[in-house]
């Protein structure tokens, strides 16, 4: 019962991280890409703060955890960045397909190379399928170069490469997941002020507008969704939990396209379904089945 449970709340996070990329298009009117990218992990380390409080959690830390914390942070510093500028030049749909549908496939691929996972007829099918879902979401049907490598399709590829090396750097953490996300958050965002201007948001004209779209990516999306995520590695592993991840493409598309209007065509529609489709197929779950 624990587990269905747990799974339901996977499920709801994964729903929150796919309605969080249309926020995070709405935030970038706002302020440049360094302080966006401090006021949400700032904001999301005070968050994880409240929550080890709550939990009656203590501070403690062993120090392979923070080592790992340290690694997290810095990549999460940087896919914060590359979250950012992909969603400021491009669609927030397609950032939030084309990241949350990706970044299984290489975790699993990741996985095979460094712990020589054994990859199976069913898995090769997987991976071309994911792989043809993934060039049709950057728009190889349209044999365009100029089209194809455009800046924030590459930023995509980018988040989703870091993305999938935080699933598995979080899934060897010993300490409880919630001080392990304070300790992560807190240092990410002690990296990224190195990079920030804070006259800049002292004197930036945001509004209720801007602070609801950053409370919802820095607490529900981030500090609780994210948090449930690494417990999820953590309980689940990283192959398995990556798999939950092919639930926020179809959040993403559509929030997109009821917040900000997005249109997605028909072979990105496609090509997020096929990444989908791969993603069960090389994890072989059901959402609301009993793991024993």
């Amino acid at each position: 019962m624990r587990k269905n449970i747990f799974l339901i709340f996977m499920f709801g996070a994964m729903i929150a991280w796919g309605a969080s990329w249309s926020s995070i298009k709405i935030m970038n009117e706002y302020l440049p890409t360094a302080e966006l990218v401090f006021v949400r992990y700032a904001i999301t380390a005070l968050s994880s703060f409240f929550i080890v409080i709550i939990l009656r959690q203590r501070f403690a830390i062993d120090r392979q955890s923070l080592l790992i914390a340290f690694l997290v942070a810095l990549l999460t510093a940087v896919y914060g960045y590359v979250v950012f500028m992909g969603t400021q030049l491009g669609s927030a749909s397609l950032a939030g397909a084309f990241i949350n549908a990706f970044s299984p496939i290489n975790t699993f691929i990741l996985l095979a190379l460094f712990y020589k996972h054994a990859i199976q007829k069913l898995d090769i099918c997987a991976l071309c399928l994911g792989f043809l879902g993934t060039m049709m979401m950057l728009g190889v049907w349209q044999f365009n170069a100029q089209k194809i490598f455009t800046a924030y399709n590459l930023y995509f590829v980018l988040g989703a490469f870091l993305w999938s090396l935080i699933t598995i750097a979080s899934s060897h953490i010993k300490v409880n997941v919630v001080v392990f996300s304070f300790y992560m958050y807190s240092l990410t965002a002690v990296m990224v002020l190195a990079f920030t201007d804070l006259n800049v948001i002292i004197s930036s004209n945001t509004d209720m507008r801007f602070w609801l779209n950053t409370l919802f990516v820095s607490v529900i999306s981030t500090s609780i969704a994210t948090t449930l995520f690494f417990l999820g590695t953590k309980k689940l592993g990283a192959e398995k939990v990556s798999s939950f991840m092919f639930i926020a493409p179809a959040s993403a598309v559509i929030v997109g396209a009821l917040a900000l209007g997005e249109r997605l065509n028909l072979f990105t529609l496609i090509g997020i379904a096929a990444s989908i489709l791969a993603v069960y197929m090389l994890n072989r779950i059901w959402i609301f089945k009993s793991h024993k």
